[in-house]
């Protein structure tokens, strides 16, 4: 008996554990890992962006200078920063238009308020504030009234654009009283390894934040239910409405930071500002993965796309190519991406 046993402990003993075999066989076969790689929609994107970044760099030499670098990432921050939210948006099944009008609006009320108050605070609550309210509106009009929020935004979008001509007399809003101010879009948080603009830096801070609230907290999980399936969300005891109405001023005040960002680097307020800004959003959170159907999405996806439509406006513009083309690639990516959400859910059987 005790030789049986000890046969069946040396067989066990000799046999590899599954740990074990799926180590060797990622070890053996190098391939494993690109495959798991170009399995997720961010393992795709990732490898895109460093196939882009590697031509360009080989097609530019001032494409990889730090100088460079630093303009295409502070770029991608205020898109990614509105796309934090809007992916929350999104994956709860509601989207808005007007963070491109925003960008406006928002940007000459905090310009205002600088050249009024003296104190860069105060501009800063300013912008965060109209942008809670704008969310509000766009909240209550969509979620009160039963109206779609495509077509909610997409009023708000001309209103707010509007007010950003009427408030201003269609003049644009100067600021040179503040020398701290300008350090917001155009500072670095650090020089020594590498220069480390202050945009980046905060884009950086919000990524983390968010990633933790919609992957680590009950709230993120409510907001996926709630975009998955709404009926089923209620039913569950999950206030519905109440998490729309949180994704809607999240978006809209993460949207009136990127405009404070934005005043920043131009050193002025312009109504005229944003203009196809909710095009890049919108196309960097779909095609970093988000469904318009809902409760779908990642800020990885969102991050990685945002940073692709950067790298491809800053090719365009190191390349010597027309700039216009940097708003049509917005509208194809978006007609790319919806495409292939639909294509899939046809797949998956989610229509």
């Amino acid at each position: 008996m005790n030789t049986v046993l000890g046969q069946r402990v040396m067989s066990a003993e000799s046999v590899p554990a599954a740990s074990d075999l799926e180590f060797g066989t990622r070890r053996g076969n190098p391939l494993a890992a690109v495959r798991r790689l170009v399995a997720s929609q961010e393992g795709i994107l990732l490898l895109i962006v460093a196939v882009i970044w590697l031509s360009l760099a080989n097609r530019s030499p001032v494409f990889w200078t730090q100088r460079n670098i630093g303009v295409l990432l502070s770029q991608v921050s205020m898109v990614t920063i509105t796309a934090i939210g809007m992916t929350l948006l999104i994956v709860a099944r509601e989207v808005d238009l007007s963070v491109g009008s925003m960008q406006a609006f928002i940007g000459v009320i905090a310009m205002q308020q600088l050249n009024s108050s003296h104190n860069l605070v105060f501009g800063l609550v300013a912008a965060l504030l109209v942008g809670a309210v704008v969310g509000l509106i766009n909240a209550g009009l969509t979620l009160g009234l039963g109206i779609s929020s495509f077509v909610v935004t997409l009023g708000m979008l001309s209103i707010v654009r509007g007010a950003a001509y009427t408030t201003t007399n269609a003049a644009v809003q100067n600021q040179h009283k503040l020398s701290a101010f300008r350090t917001v879009g155009n500072g670095f948080m650090t020089d020594w390894p590498v220069r480390v603009p202050w945009p980046v830096a905060i884009m950086f801070v919000i990524c983390v934040v968010f990633y933790l609230v919609l992957n680590r907290t009950t709230f993120g999980r409510k907001v996926y239910a709630v975009g998955g399936n709404p009926r089923a969300a209620m039913l569950s005891g999950i206030p519905v409405n109440t998490i729309k109405v949180v994704c809607f001023v999240i978006t809209s005040m993460l949207a009136a930071l990127s405009a404070f960002i934005l005043i920043s680097r131009m050193n002025s307020g312009q109504n005229n500002a944003g203009f196809g800004f909710e095009l890049q959003v919108v196309g960097a959170v779909l095609l970093g993965g988000a469904s318009l159907a809902g409760g779908k999405g990642t800020l990885v996806g969102t991050l990685l796309a945002a940073t692709l439509l950067g790298t491809l406006n800053n090719g365009i513009v190191l390349l010597g190519y027309n700039s216009s083309w940097q708003v049509a690639i917005s509208g194809f990516v978006i007609l790319v991406a919806v495409f292939l959400d639909a294509v899939r859910r046809r797949l998956t059987g989610e229509e």
